[in-house]
């Protein structure tokens, strides 16, 4: 049995925040790869509180603007990734309940990534 058998894969607000040509990676606390801030929809929430809680949850960033990729949307086994741009402010804290790392990363360094996120960043053509 595989788990959409029992289970529908879950729609996942993501963010994409950049600063100073570097992309925000979090890393929840239990895996190895890095992943974009971003987690499941609540009943009644939209993508873009969702992405801008979660943001806000797992960072302490605050997001400005939000704008929807819906060309970057993509989804593996478990889960849809609706993707968002977002400009935000703040000083970068991690939940540690949530999260075991977070960094800026110039997309050069060599880090272990879902495999959405590298989707996702060929999508963007990130980094040039």
């Amino acid at each position: 049995m595989y788990y959409d058998d029992f289970y529908e894969t879950r729609e996942r607000a993501t963010a994409v925040v950049r600063r100073d040509g570097l992309l925000l990676l979090v890393r929840d606390r239990g895996f190895r790869q890095f992943s974009l801030p971003g987690g499941g929809l609540r009943p009644n929430e939209s993508p873009e509180e969702a992405v801008s809680r979660e943001l806000a949850e797992e960072t302490g960033l605050r997001a400005i603007t939000v704008e929807s990729l819906p060309g970057c949307q993509t989804s593996d086994a478990y889960n849809t990734y609706l993707v968002f741009q977002i400009e935000a402010e703040g000083v970068l804290r991690i939940n540690a309940e949530e999260l075991s790392e977070a960094h800026w990363w110039d997309g050069r360094t060599s880090v272990p990534l879902f495999g959405y996120v590298k989707h996702v960043l060929e999508l963007l053509h990130w980094p040039k």
